[in-house]
């Protein structure tokens, strides 16, 4: 079966978010265990986008973020990207290093932040990969600070532009009473987003 993935039914949509939650849930566990204080986090909206809609739905091409990428490999192939405004970026640091108004551009900082992406995203991933019984895995991080579009052009030119669409999880995260907005996005290629959406199919109906 070919998916028009530009036509997903509200059945596709139910069943990734509630994959989502599960995985953005144990995350935030892990997250809470790492910076050693609670966080808490409002449900994630979900959205599938043409990838040339990613930057527009991120607060546009020009915005300048935070951003941690892992490369996917395993049954399927893509990237995961975490996004990060710079005040969010900066409370991670701030909570870890007792500093005000971190630098997220020095070595450790960025570091930090790395560590961050890459417990989120391999956390999410692994729930995902048990849901699905699809196997994933997560590449060490990388982090930049750059432009959503450079950030998006440069994951297009790795992948060879075979990615058409992106799944977005917007989220809202509270740590120490301050909020703390984030993007996670998942690029598969149109193979790999075909064998995920087979799976939804095969489990939940």
């Amino acid at each position: 079966m070919v998916y028009d993935v530009s036509k997903l039914t509200d059945f596709h949509y139910s069943a990734l978010k509630e994959i989502s939650n599960i995985g953005i849930g144990n995350a935030v566990t892990s997250l809470a265990t790492m910076l050693g204080s609670e966080v808490k986090i409002m449900t994630p909206s979900l959205k599938v986008a043409r990838i040339e809609e990613v930057a527009e739905f991120s607060g546009g091409a020009d915005k300048l973020v935070s951003g941690v990428l892992m490369k996917l490999s395993g049954g399927v192939n893509g990237y995961m990207v975490m996004l990060l405004p710079l005040e969010s970026a900066q409370l991670i640091c701030n909570n870890i290093t007792k500093e005000e108004n971190s630098d997220i551009t020095n070595p450790m900082n960025e570091s930090l932040i790395s560590e961050v992406g890459h417990i989120l995203g391999s956390t999410y991933m692994t729930a995902f990969s048990d849901f699905l019984r699809v196997d994933v895995f997560a590449s060490a991080p990388f982090h930049t600070y750059d432009m959503i579009g450079a950030i998006m052009d440069n994951i297009l030119i790795q992948m060879s532009q075979e990615v058409e669409h992106a799944i977005i999880l917007d989220t809202l995260f509270t740590l120490k009473g301050n909020d703390m907005h984030g993007k996670i996005l998942t690029l598969f290629d149109p193979l790999s987003l075909e064998l995920i959406l087979e799976q939804v199919d095969a489990m939940f109906r």
